[in-house]
């Protein structure tokens, strides 16, 4: 029996992003002597959930949004809820997603008081890679 090829979730939501953005999401942040500069920026991170089954597999991805201002941060939200919406029953060259749903933005603190930041989590539902 050959092993199931699973799409490798957070290159597809990052392609995803870049593609249909003006926005390239970050898997590490700038070092704080360039962070400010870097700013609005879009972060990805594996989540820690999910399930498998033998045609369906359900994963998490966290994305954090860094701002200075909430006028930044409002628009970056939209953006953000909006490209990930139009994920659902679509792919790129790392994977198809059948299915997304998430959890609405709230406001975490970041340390910075001069930066906003804020954590959705979103999950997809996806199937095997095909061959």
């Amino acid at each position: 029996m050959n092993p199931v090829k699973w799409p490798q979730h957070l290159q597809l939501v990052n392609q995803w992003i870049t593609d249909k953005t003006k926005y390239r999401p970050y898997t590490v942040l700038p070092d704080a002597k360039h962070l400010k500069t870097a700013l609005p920026l879009i972060k990805t991170s594996l989540s820690p959930s999910g399930s498998m089954g033998p045609v369906e597999r359900s994963v998490s991805v966290d994305i954090d949004l860094l701002a200075k201002s909430w006028t930044g941060m409002n628009l970056l939200i939209q953006t953000m809820d909006s490209c990930m919406a139009s994920l659902a029953g679509n792919g790129n060259k790392y994977g198809y997603v059948d299915d997304i749903s998430g959890s609405a933005f709230a406001d975490v603190p970041f340390g910075d008081p001069a930066i906003l930041r804020c954590t959705a989590t979103f999950s997809l539902v996806m199937r095997p890679m095909s061959g």
